[in-house]
């Protein structure tokens, strides 16, 4: 089976990369980052190119110009290529599959093109719900089973509560260490150090003089950790460790100016240690994939009357252990009304002429006219 690299574009592997430093450094830059974050902007990249399928002619353009095709017929392989399970078979490496969906209520009408659309993406369809608040559980059942678990409750009533729209992508990744750590050499309660100063207990995994390839980049020290591969695909965890005078905000930064290191060296070490973790992160992204220049602000008409973007979730979860990964990724895109249907109005405030009628027999049984002295 071909690599995913050698079948999706390389400007749109650039973009891809480029929106998860971008929204890396921007949410470290605005908040405390010490219950860690984290995206996926693969997830993210495949929600807004479902939604560039709703949008009007200039709002498509620009949309897939920044997912990095020219037309909205380049993405659709893009996205075939990435639904399903795309990578080796179950038992010979790395794991990754992706599934594409679209919630309506009953009484929104969504324009048939825009339902082809989604078929070519290989999206599941569900306009059964009467309003999609009171099936939040439906839409949560959903992504947990496509994410084996790992996110089980994605989106609240009240995230619904106005929504007659949500297109959800959801990714699962599973693979195991080339060089697995062992269970022996974990250290509980190890200190590690927060940005604030004090130390938190963590459990740290140790490998033994292990041979580990190191890239020393500007102001980090970078090692890769390779996945048990199979013949088609090749995978690994890149953990990049900030000097003592630096931060994870100023590697992210270096990293997209400078790009991730491409060369690594094998390197000898006394021992590797790597926290053991379970990470959660939810964000609303709506708002700084605005500012990062995503057009998705107005009408969405290719999809339905009125259709506006409220919110953009993005949750992500990732375990690490002495086995390998385990990591599942989900973004919903809601959409609620811009406003109530233009319908027209009939409002009988002037005098006007009325009849009552049998009409199976056409009678005129009374007649006239209704006026205010």
């Amino acid at each position: 089976m071909a690599s995913p690299s050698r079948t999706i574009p390389p400007s749109v592997i650039q973009t891809i990369n480029q929106l998860g430093w971008n929204l890396a450094i921007h949410q470290c830059g605005q908040r405390n980052v010490s219950a860690g974050l984290a995206f996926s902007p693969l997830s993210i990249t495949v929600a807004l190119a479902m939604l560039a399928g709703g949008a009007d002619d200039a709002t498509c353009h620009a949309l897939c110009d920044k997912l990095g095709v020219d037309s909205l017929d380049s993405l659709i392989p893009v996205l075939s290529t990435i639904q399903g399970a795309f990578l080796s078979a179950p038992d010979r490496g790395p794991q990754l599959t992706s599934a594409n969906a679209m919630f309506t209520d009953r009484s929104t009408e969504v324009v048939p093109t825009y339902v082809e659309y989604l078929q070519h993406c290989g999206a599941y369809l569900d306009c059964s719900l009467p309003r999609l608040a009171d099936g939040v559980d439906v839409l949560n059942g959903w992504v947990a089973k496509q994410t084996n678990g790992l996110i089980p409750s994605m989106l609240s009533r009240q995230t619904l509560a106005l929504a007659h729209i949500v297109l959800i992508n959801a990714l699962v990744f599973k693979a195991t260490w080339q060089t697995k750590f062992d269970p022996e050499n974990t250290i509980p309660d190890f200190p590690f150090h927060t940005p604030s100063g004090p130390t938190r207990p963590v459990d740290m995994m140790f490998l033994d003089r292990p041979e580990v390839l190191i890239s020393e980049g500007n102001g980090y020290t970078a090692a890769r950790l390779p996945y048990a591969s199979s013949a088609s695909s090749s995978w690994s965890f890149i953990a990049y460790l900030p000097s003592d005078d630096s931060s994870p905000l100023e590697t992210l930064q270096v990293i997209r100016r400078d790009g991730a290191p491409r060369h690594f060296v094998p390197t000898k070490l006394r021992q590797l240690g790597l926290p053991k973790f379970n990470l959660h992160a939810q964000e609303e992204i709506a708002e700084t994939l605005c500012q990062l220049g995503y057009p998705i602000a107005g009408e969405f008409p290719g999809i339905s009357s009125y259709a506006l973007v409220q919110h953009v979730i993005h949750n992500v979860t990732i375990l690490l252990d002495e086995n390998g990964t385990e990591a599942a990724a989900a973004t919903a895109v809601v959409m609620t009304r811009s406003r109530s249907p233009r319908l027209p109005s009939l409002v009988l405030d002037r005098p006007f002429v009325f009849s009552i009628v049998a009409e199976d027999m056409d009678l005129v049984v009374f007649t006239g006219v209704f006026s205010v002295a």
